[in-house]
């Protein structure tokens, strides 16, 4: 994909509504702790709620 498509790209992205699974990732640091904290947040997803 050209670079020059990701700003319409992202301003057409849109939150994710409450009935819609997905997590929101800090896309700072390294690949290794964005992975990290991308990972962590799809296991929280998948754990059941108390």
């Amino acid at each position: 994909m050209p670079t020059a498509l990701l700003d319409s790209q992202f301003a057409t992205l849109q939150p994710l509504e409450p009935d819609e699974a997905g997590v929101a990732v800090d896309v700072t640091g390294s690949p290794e702790e964005i992975a990290e904290r991308a990972s962590q947040a799809l296991q929280a997803l998948s754990e059941p709620i108390p």
